[in-house]
This record gives structure tokens, sequence and C-alpha cells, in this order.
């Protein structure tokens, strides 16, 4: 995901408390070859069992107009994130439409005890 070229923006909605991270794809070819890397601050957690699977309920993909994965949102994301983190974000301004959560959300398929999808 993080390969060379690729940029991961975030942006988080103070008003309804949703932080959206998207992945930006830049031309390679036009990327310096000489790049230096960017250092991300790592803030450690744990989550518990009925956390992370919370998490997983927040979460959303967010696809552009053909369908294609541009990243992903998180609902009652000072639940999960840290504020002064959120606070640092862009701020973004989410409209009605990007509110909606799917009706149905598949999260993994399973056949004979195993997670396969």
């Amino acid at each position: 995901m993080n390969s060379v070229g690729d940029t991961l923006k975030v942006y988080y909605d103070r008003v309804h408390d949703v932080v959206s991270l998207y992945l930006e794809k830049e031309d390679t070819n036009t990327s310096p070859k000489n790049y230096s890397k960017t250092v991300a601050l790592e803030v450690e957690r744990q989550y518990s069992f009925d956390e992370a699977a919370s998490l997983l309920l927040d979460m959303v993909d967010i696809l552009d107009s053909e369908g294609n994965f541009m990243g992903f949102r998180v609902f009652n994301a000072s639940r999960y994130y840290d504020l002064d983190l959120l606070n640092s974000a862009d701020e973004e301004i989410l409209d009605e439409s990007n509110l909606k959560r799917p009706d149905d959300k598949i999260i993994a398929k399973v056949a004979n005890g195993q997670i396969i999808y």
C-alpha cells in the first residue's frame, strides 16, 4: 500500500466524529529517485476483541465513481484514535451522502472454520 509514489491523506470531520483516510497514487515516473522517508508518529494501543470488532463495524471503504478503492472512513473516530492525532488531521466536512453506511456489510467469509475473505 505505501510504495514509492503513494500518499496517505488523513482528514477529520469533527462535527460527525468521522476520520477519512485516502490513498492517493502518484505517477511513479515523476517521483524523485531519491526520496526521504516520512517518519510516522506511532501510538501504541492494544484493542480488546470487542473493540476490534467494533472498529471493523465502524469502518467503510471509500470508492470512487468507478468503484475503485480510494481509502476508508471510520465512524466514531474518537473511540478508536487519540484526540490529539485526530485534531492534527486536516479538517473535512462531510455531507449526508458520505455519512451513509451500507445496509449490509460483509466483514469476512468463513468456510470449514477458517476465514477465507
